[in-house]
């Protein structure tokens, strides 16, 4: 018996229900800290050109998306209490620094990027964070 199996362009994971996904996250899988510590995530993002593209010029805000509906804001690096852009969003680098990790910061992350008229969530590679 053979099994083949396709990927079809713009078909993903149901996170992102029928949208297709113009942002992409690389960061090490999976992510674990301890409680009590920081945690520095290196992360990069690619952006796919949609109905606008991405352009760097431009401002450029993000934030971290907990379980599909906490939203951790940040604005172009500036710092919140539990977490922090040190990336430069303009070089699509999202490293993100993690402050004081406890257990109930454990779950999936989502990358929301907003770039004038270029709106997207990375919807289908979220960063798995565990805390012990």
């Amino acid at each position: 018996m053979l099994l083949s199996v396709f990927f079809l362009p713009g078909i993903h994971a149901n996170r992102c229900g029928r949208s297709t996904p113009l942002v992409f996250i690389t960061t090490p899988q999976p992510t674990a800290a301890l409680s009590g510590s920081c945690l520095n995530v290196p992360c990069s993002f690619t952006a796919a050109p949609g109905d606008t593209v991405f352009d760097s010029s431009k401002e450029i805000r993000g934030a971290w998306i907990k379980d599909g509906n906490y939203i951790y804001n940040i604005n172009n690096g500036v710092k919140t209490n539990l977490v922090e852009i040190t990336g430069n969003l303009s070089q699509k680098n999202c490293t993100s620094l993690f402050s004081d990790i406890n257990k109930s910061q454990a779950g999936e992350y989502f990358l929301r990027i907003e770039n004038g008229d270029y709106k997207t969530t990375a919807c289908s590679d979220p960063l798995q964070i565990t805390v012990e």
